[in-house]
């Protein structure tokens, strides 16, 4: 065997090992991150953050867009919800929705956007009471949809008027919300 064989062997071991090394460390440091879980979709925060006056209580958005959400007020009256609604992104013309109950119609005009008929004929909602609706979420392509424990981040509009006052619709959004789909 001659002297420049030698080398090239001695250049191929080195070679092998180093990279060999390198793997085995690149492999044993991915299945340290795996076993704490820093790639566990479970670590993304679910929140639901209210604006003043309204109280998000519980929230859940199965795998078809459904959203059913419970809250409860204290803006200073009676409330009567007329339309909500839930999407990705705000409208950037008018206040609402960018995608899905852009008008937050009714369920009367537009039962389409709500999965059951809780907000039929309108909600009441009292001062420091609580309340259950449903409506479907929406984003650019259509109605949400996602497998279970999978994110979804958005925000809620609802579209109601206060007894007290005289009758004037507001749209307001109420909500920005992270849940996991069910």
């Amino acid at each position: 065997m001659g002297v420049g064989t030698s080398k090239r062997a001695q250049a191929a071991l080195d070679f092998m090992v180093s990279y060999g090394v390198a793997l085995l460390v690149i492999t044993i440091a991915l299945a340290i991150v795996f076993q704490i879980g820093l790639f566990n979709p479970q670590l993304t925060p679910v929140y639901c953050d209210a604006s003043p006056g309204f109280s998000c209580l519980n929230y859940a958005l199965n795998g078809t867009g459904g959203l059913a959400l419970t809250l409860s007020q204290a803006v200073g009256g009676t409330i009567t919800i007329n339309g909500a609604g839930c999407a990705t992104q705000a409208n950037g013309l008018v206040v609402g929705p960018a995608f899905g109950n852009i008008g937050m119609v009714s369920y009367t005009a537009a039962p389409q956007f709500y999965p059951t008929n809780s907000l039929k004929g309108g909600l009441s909602m009292y001062s420091s009471s609580t309340s259950e609706m449903t409506m479907y979420c929406y984003g650019p392509s259509g109605k949400v949809n996602g497998q279970k424990g999978n994110s979804f981040t958005g925000f809620v509009w609802l579209n109601y008027t206060v007894s007290d006052l005289p009758a004037t619709n507001t749209i307001q959004q109420i909500a920005a919300i992270s849940v996991k789909y069910t």
